[in-house]
Formats: structure tokens, sequence, C-alpha cells
């Protein structure tokens, strides 16, 4: 749905999700940009503070839990965008992405699972575009950036061409009490990989090429394993690609070893201040031709705020097409990127 007076009228934006650690940066960049937003969640105490501690004392509270259709088709009738910023959406996405469908709202979300964006694209994609709506699921400072960069990094190769897509943590700081609650629901599928993209289809089970990676600022190729990287899945939907999988430095899958819900217990609510990173995506053509695209930032989780934001204040001005789309399929690649330059956010490509 879209502000049909958005030339004097602030899009309506409402946040599920706004008082976990996303959810407050996702506040403070709405504030920063002038808009209100409407907080909606099942407890009202907790969303004014949230609301106060990011300076919008006048934002509207809604009511509504998870498990009540009816309360969330409620909070979300008559706005324009829902951010959802939940934790564990294979668990709990759905209730948000179907009542935002429902009640005529343009949706965007911080999901960063592969099962879960597979079912928006499957089963909500012809929902949202049944009912004139889009989505664009999945943003967080790694998909949207790898999906984006896709698209530049492609036009450089001949060809269908080779991708790996890796997040690379330049701190190696530890993330949040709601990120650990995503792995754990996700556990097994972090631990075998998930799926990569290869001729066609998505598969399970081990990725048999491009297994070592140079990381920027080193000078030796190191092993990488397989990661289920979203953007596996949307890359294909717009580029030339025969192969796409995502990778990961294989001390990210050691931790995973020792993680059970009792581990979850002792991890702190924020996450550590240092967590500048690089998402990176090398390109192989056939004739030999390597091409990288970098997109590094500050802070994963501010950026995956910012870039949140972004996406909603985009669809409000009905800029894409109804439908559960990919970044790439709503916005310009590179005017997207280069948009992010003033916040820290940097891209570079060339050849390797």
């Amino acid at each position: 749905m879209t502000n049909t007076d958005s030339a004097t009228t602030a899009p309506a934006i409402a946040v599920y999700g706004a008082t976990g650690h996303t959810g407050g940066h996702i506040l403070n960049e709405l504030r920063d940009r002038g808009l209100n937003p409407i907080l909606v969640g099942r407890n009202a105490e907790r969303l004014r503070v949230a609301a106060d501690a990011a300076g919008l004392p006048d934002a509207e509270i809604r009511v509504a839990d998870l498990s009540d259709h009816a309360a969330l088709l409620a909070a979300f009738t008559g706005v324009d965008v829902v951010i959802s910023a939940l934790f564990a959406f294979v668990d709990f996405g759905g209730a948000v992405l179907s009542a935002a469908i429902e009640a005529g709202a343009d949706y965007t979300d911080t999901s960063g699972e592969q099962q879960f964006l597979r079912r928006v694209f499957e089963e909500y994609g012809p929902l949202a575009e049944k009912a004139g709506v889009t989505v664009v699921s999945g943003v967080t400072d790694n998909n949207l950036a790898a999906d984006l960069l896709a698209d530049l990094v492609t036009a450089r190769l001949s060809g269908p061409a080779e991708l790996v897509v890796t997040h690379h943590s330049r701190s190696g700081g530890n993330g949040s009490k709601g990120s650990a609650k995503t792995v754990l629901a996700n556990l097994d599928w972090f631990r075998d990989g998930g799926w990569h993209y290869a001729d066609g289809e998505l598969l399970t089970g081990p990725a048999d090429r491009h297994r070592t990676l140079l990381f920027p600022g080193t000078d030796t190729p190191a092993p990488v394993e397989k990661s289920p990287q979203s953007a596996v899945l949307t890359i294909p939907r717009h580029t030339d690609v025969s192969y796409v999988a995502g990778a990961i430095d294989p001390k990210f899958l050691a931790n995973l070893s020792s993680f059970t819900p009792e581990a979850l217990e002792s991890i702190p609510d924020a996450p550590d201040s240092d967590l500048s990173y690089d998402v990176i995506v090398d390109g192989y053509a056939a004739d030999g031709t390597q091409v990288r695209g970098v997109v590094t930032g500050t802070d994963s989780y501010r950026d995956s705020a910012l870039l949140t934001v972004e996406v909603a204040a985009r669809l409000a001005t009905g800029i894409a097409r109804p439908g559960a789309l990919a970044p790439a399929e709503a916005f310009d690649a590179r005017e997207f990127l280069d948009s992010l330059r003033p916040h820290g956010i940097t891209t570079t490509i060339g050849e390797i």
C-alpha cells in the first residue's frame, strides 16, 4: 500500500520487534528521518520504553500478539509499510507477514534465514502480488548487500557466472541474544550449510568448488565452509548465474558444535560494540575472469536497521511492483549502494 498524499503526509511505518537491539536502531533511524513510527508488539509498557529511549515520546503503540491474527491485522490496517525485526523468523515470521499482506501494507524485514525466505517467495509471494503488496524480505547488512553486489559483479563477467558470497567479520565480535536465538532455531541448517544453487536448483550437501578465499587484508587464501546465505535464493532471480554458494570462516561452525539452549542464557542481550564487517561477492567466469565486489560497514546491527528503513521508505513511494522481490528486483543496485556512502557503508568492485 502506498501513501496517496506522500507529498504532504509522511508514510505510516509500523515496526514489530521494536524492543530488540536491531529494533532500537530502526527506531533511531526512523526518528532521524523525521518519521514517527507505530510500534506494534505484545507488551505496551516495553514498547513505550523503547519509544522513549529512541526519543519518540509521541509514537503510537498498538498491542498485538503474534498468536492473534485479528489483532495483528487491526494493528497494520492503514499502515503503508510494516517492518518486522523479529528473531527466529522460521518460527515466528509468518504471522507478521501474512497480516501485513492482508492489511494491504508493503513489508520488509531483518530475516537472514534461508528456509523462511523460500516460504516468502513460494507461499507469500503470490498472495502479495494478488493483494497489490510489495514484499522485500531478508534485508540485513549481509543479504541485501550481497544481492545488489551480484548485479554489479556479474555485469563484468561473460556468460553464466559462478558466485561465492561471504560475510567477513573484521572484529570477530559476538552478536546479540536475538541473533543467537535465530541460530538456535536454525541450528542443524547452519551446521549443514543450507542450500547452494547449481544449474537451476537449490541443493543441500557439500559445495564442491571455490573452497578457499582470500579475505580482505590477508595475503594467503584460507579454507572456508559452506554457509546458508539468504542471497543464494535471491541472486538467481535476476542475474545470469550457474552457481551460487555461501561461505564462512570455519571458526563460526566450530563454535556451533557446543551451542545449546543452556548456553543461550549466558549470552548478553546486546552485541559487542565493534561489529565492523565486509560482505564479499566473488564472481568467476568460464574464461577465467574473476571479479570481486565488497561492501564494507562499521556495525552489522546499525547497518541492517538503516538498510531496512531505507527499503521501507522506498517502498512507501510505490517504486516497486507487487509481489515478493529480491532487493535488486525492487531497486537499482548501483544507485542503492551509492546512496549508503554518506552512512559509512562503502562499495568496491574490481578484478582479482
